[in-house]
């Protein structure tokens, strides 16, 4: 019986798997999660961990963690997200601004360019980019990375992170409206590297460039959140690793929990109620602005 009820305990402290919610796609997008290539798909869910995306040229998409963090994936980019570990939800959330639970995350970006912006992150969670030239560590809320074997750029539109290019080098704190440029150094010297404030003035159209793929980045972490709902039928369990309880993940602040939700959980129901599961329910966004069109070779004027 003691042995029943310590593996009952252990399940219901399961870990949910970490997901992602794609909240558009528009024009040539591919998902390899490790086993199978697929085309992206608008309001589809996949398993985070491991899998790696692809845009071509003149297209692009918007995905949503479970954590809350939205990020705007541009044209001709290459990202993967290696680990990403997610805490059991917190049953009494309420602040949907807020991350659901600790996480750990960490996501390479091969090549392109990305707009990251994040929930307000818990205490104990981390999350960490890199490039071929670098890595950052991110405490929010807001940034773009451009990558390349040759450049890797990290603006920090809004918040902090702490970031180190390559082995030889030191850690470099990067603040708000800062950005960091690396380039590759002479061979068997450390990279390159310069911090600046994020240029306006005659260069404004660089910062509405930047601006867009955060605001994009934001207003697609609102178009979901993450909540438990009965299971329908009251059948059998087809999916559910999480903790019962109402949990978040992106905005929707306010917004109904009606409409149809979509199971974000593959697997056996480890959950305290059997008949709930985890769903993500969209909801309405906001139209992004119309996009400027600046190349990430003209990011910095170095």
């Amino acid at each position: 019986m003691l042995c029943i009820v310590t593996v009952a305990h252990a399940q219901t402290r399961r870990k949910p798997t970490s997901k992602l919610y794609v909240s558009d796609v528009q024009g040539d997008v591919q998902i390899d999660n490790g086993t199978e290539i697929d085309d992206l798909t608008k309001k589809a869910v996949f398993n985070a961990e491991g899998t790696t995306l692809e845009t071509k040229a003149n297209s692009n998409a918007s995905v949503v963690l479970s954590n809350g963090t939205g990020i705007y994936i541009d044209a001709n980019t290459r990202m993967q997200i290696k680990s990403f570990e997610q805490a059991a939800f917190r049953p009494t959330r309420t602040d949907v601004e807020e991350e659901p639970s600790v996480s750990s995350t960490d996501l390479y970006l091969d090549h392109g360019c990305i707009g990251v912006s994040t929930s307000r992150l818990v205490a104990g969670s981390t999350m960490v980019y890199e490039t071929s030239l670098a890595s950052a560590s991110i405490r929010g809320r807001q940034a773009v990375v451009v990558a390349d074997d040759n450049l890797t750029v990290m603006s920090m539109i809004q918040g902090e992170a702490t970031v180190q290019a390559g082995p030889l080098d030191r850690p470099h704190l990067v603040k708000n409206h800062q950005q960091i440029i690396i380039r590759p150094g002479p061979p068997g010297q450390a990279n390159i590297v310069e911090i600046e404030d994020i240029p306006d003035g005659q260069l404004e159209e660089q910062m509405k460039w930047l601006e867009y793929r955060v605001f994009t980045a934001d207003s697609s972490r609102k178009v979901v959140y993450f909540e438990v709902q009965a299971r329908r039928g009251g059948g059998a369990a087809d999916g559910s690793d999480g903790a019962s309880g109402s949990a978040g993940g992106g905005g929707g602040a306010g917004s109904s929990s009606g409409g149809d939700g979509i199971s974000l959980f593959d697997g056996a129901d480890n959950s305290a109620a059997p008949n709930n599961q985890i769903v993500a329910v969209p909801v309405v966004s906001a139209n992004p602005p119309v996009d400027t069109n600046v190349s990430p070779a003209n990011l910095t004027s170095h």
